[in-house]
């Protein structure tokens, strides 16, 4: 009975073959490894996402879109297109005099606004996720709007000839919300100020820090 002889160039082919068969398998896993990591970190960070835009909904009414790593998790359903952050009491004391033909007459007006300052949520409004650094996107804050709370009309005097008109005293009230604005200039910034403090202590449990940007790519750490 005749022995089969053992080849040795077909145990080399094999060889060769398991070998390149193992490095495909090895380069296939590190050059997929970032793609993987990346299903896993999206797969468990989910749950801190949802988290994450719950509590911007429940705080501050506020769903912007959310980006984790460039990928939309959500986008934008805002419910309401103003953000108001800070509301701040003013009382504003307003004296004219008008001139006609050598005759004055005077007014003087006093009232109480309240100030809303925050955010227009029709401008942009994002939020991004990096790791544990939650930046979001927001135009500058400002004044929103303006609402009287009381008005007086203290002194009216009639000149000579120059009598005080209904359209007068009209004239001189439109003129007080612009004035009561002018008069609280650092309001915006303390409305800032305020949502990124709030901001920060809503996500800090979360495990989240918090990064304000304007659309000016001003950007401010909240600390």
């Amino acid at each position: 009975m005749t022995r089969p002889r053992f080849s040795w160039p077909l145990a080399f082919v094999v060889i060769v073959l398991i070998g390149a068969l193992l490095i495909y398998f090895i380069f296939d896993r590190l050059t997929s490894w970032p793609e993987r990591a990346f299903a896993s970190f999206t797969h468990e960070s989910t749950a801190s996402v949802a988290k994450l835009r719950d509590v911007l909904a429940d705080t501050f009414q506020f769903r912007p879109r959310v980006v984790v790593r460039n990928k939309v998790f959500y986008e934008s359903s805002q419910e309401v297109m103003q953000l108001t952050v800070l509301t701040k009491d003013t009382q504003v004391m307003h004296e004219s005099d008008q001139s006609w033909l050598g005759s004055t007459k005077h007014i003087r007006i006093r009232a109480t606004f309240r100030l809303h300052a925050g955010y227009d949520l029709d401008k942009q409004c994002q939020v991004s996720v990096q790791g544990t650094t939650v930046t979001v996107t927001l135009p500058p804050a400002k004044i929103l709007s303006s609402e009287v709370l009381h008005w007086e009309v203290e002194e009216l005097q009639d000149g000579l000839w120059n009598k005080i008109q209904p359209q007068d005293v009209t004239a001189e009230l439109n003129a007080l919300p612009k004035i009561a604005e002018e008069q609280e200039p650092d309001l915006p910034a303390e409305a800032q100020r305020a949502f990124e403090q709030k901001l920060s202590d809503k996500l800090k449990p979360l495990g989240y820090q918090a990064k304000i940007q304007t659309e000016a790519k001003q950007m401010t750490d909240t600390k």
